[in-house]
């Protein structure tokens, strides 16, 4: 079991599942999140209609690292590399991307805190 869920609470997922299944939405799996290979072709036919950002059940097939924004399918994973003569240190450091999820109010907030992170490490 989690360290933060201590306890499953079976009344309120049976809800949920019902809740999930009366509006017709499919949940990803953690599988399929983590290897977006997984998804199923009729998934991402719908996802070729739905914007990056719209609110749409079927954006939550685009939790990952790995969104490409041209296709608004599913690419190589999303990450930057932070040049040595940022951080000061011979070793590469990579930060992921969360830009690129379909929670607009996430976007940019990773990578402007990684360059800011970056920036105040040099600076020290």
């Amino acid at each position: 079991m989690s360290k933060i869920i201590k306890r499953l609470q079976p009344e309120v997922i049976e809800r949920t599942a019902k809740r999930c299944r009366e509006r017709g939405i499919v949940l990803p799996t953690f599988a399929q999140m983590r290897d977006p290979s997984l998804i199923p072709p009729a998934i991402k036919r719908k996802l070729k209609n739905v914007g990056l950002w719209d609110v749409n059940p079927v954006n939550l097939f685009r939790i990952t690292w790995k969104n490409d924004v041209k296709t608004g399918l599913y690419g190589g994973v999303n990450y930057m590399e932070i040049p040595p003569a940022i951080t000061g240190v011979k070793a590469r450091v990579i930060g992921l991307v969360g830009k690129i999820f379909s929670d607009r109010r996430a976007q940019g907030r990773r990578g402007v805190w990684l360059s800011r992170a970056a920036t105040r490490e040099r600076r020290v």
